[in-house]
């Protein structure tokens, strides 16, 4: 008999949440990933933690920074149980066992999470997905400026063309 609902402790830049895996949850930088993480060093679709037998495993989806189990670079899927860490990113990811097995955490939590609604009968609850945040627009110079600019690199070049004149010509006469 194996696990229907896989349980993970995420912990990313002071945040900590439980995930549930119940079927697959894809970890990336993708808005649209199972877990969202804002983290540059992602790939859109860098892990995938699923349930195949009633067991958990996590497979690296050919990201270009690597998913790492407890410490090691993983080349391929890999099959978890209870204690073991997967780091993606900044954030790592703890699997728990049941209720009885779950490890006594001693550093306080950065905020308490707001209360869920529980889920009725049957109905089993998927990974949070973090809301969508507004992308920062990098704005260049102004169309006036760049045109300011490419005034006084001709000028420049005009100065110190009519200034190397005379010394050209000076190496030219051999004098």
């Amino acid at each position: 008999m194996g696990i229907a609902v896989a349980r993970l402790l995420m912990e990313s830049g002071g945040e900590r949440r439980e995930i549930n895996v119940a079927g697959s949850v894809v970890v990336g930088r993708s808005q649209t990933a199972g877990v969202y993480l804002d983290d540059k060093t992602l790939s859109r679709e860098h892990t995938k933690f699923y349930i195949e037998n009633g067991k958990l495993f996590v497979r690296d989806l050919e990201s270009k920074n690597g998913t790492y189990l407890n410490g090691a670079l993983i080349k391929n899927t890999q099959p978890l149980k209870h204690g073991d860490r997967v780091k993606v990113g900044v954030a790592m990811f703890t699997v728990l066992g049941d209720d009885a097995a779950r490890p006594a955490v001693t550093a306080p939590l950065a905020s308490a999470p707001a209360p869920r609604p529980s889920a009725p009968a049957g109905v089993t609850a998927t990974a949070p997905v973090a809301p969508a945040r507004p992308r920062t627009v990098l704005a260049g110079p102004s169309g006036f400026t760049v045109f300011l600019y490419r005034i006084i690199l001709v000028a420049v070049i005009v100065v110190v063309t009519v200034m190397s004149k005379g010394f050209f010509q000076m190496l030219l006469r051999g004098k």
